[in-house]
């Protein structure tokens, strides 16, 4: 068992017995670990993750930016919500729910200032849901993506 999988049994367990406001401390660490974004000694890194991550083009250096999901998550949280409150959820439903809205990247604090703190609205009333509509909204472009 890969520490991913550990991290994705603990998200597994909240979204079983409903403890939603517990979700999002395991969900940086999740894609950390599945992302390979850790230490020498298999620890979750920021460094790391901000030094890798896709980056903002208005960057020059990553030493000051800050890490911002595509997605909130609470937004990933409410989606599982949804396919849990919906009798759907299961082991892969769930896992693909994070690998598909769970995604996160390196902008400057004046782009954070410039991103609404939830997805748009029409987001949410479709089936497709792309990931950078936030960002897009924003006019914020992201390299690597």
């Amino acid at each position: 068992m890969t520490d991913a999988d550990i991290e994705l049994q603990h998200i597994w367990l909240e979204v079983q017995t409903e403890r939603w406001q517990n979700l999002s401390r395991f969900l940086f660490s999740y894609y950390c670990y599945q992302h390979n974004l850790v230490t020498k000694s298999n620890k979750v890194c920021w460094e790391t993750a901000r030094a890798n991550l896709p980056v903002s083009a208005s960057i020059q250096t990553r030493k000051n930016a800050i890490i911002e999901p595509l997605i909130p998550e609470n937004a990933v949280i409410g989606l599982l919500k949804t396919i849990h409150k919906d009798g759907d959820m299961t082991w892969e439903a769930m896992q693909k729910t994070l690998n598909d809205f769970l995604h996160y990247v390196v902008i400057s604090k004046s782009e954070k200032v410039l991103l609404k703190p939830n997805m748009p609205a029409n987001w949410y009333q479709h089936d497709h849901k792309p990931v950078m509509a936030r960002f897009e909204q924003a006019g914020i472009t992201i390299q690597g993506n």
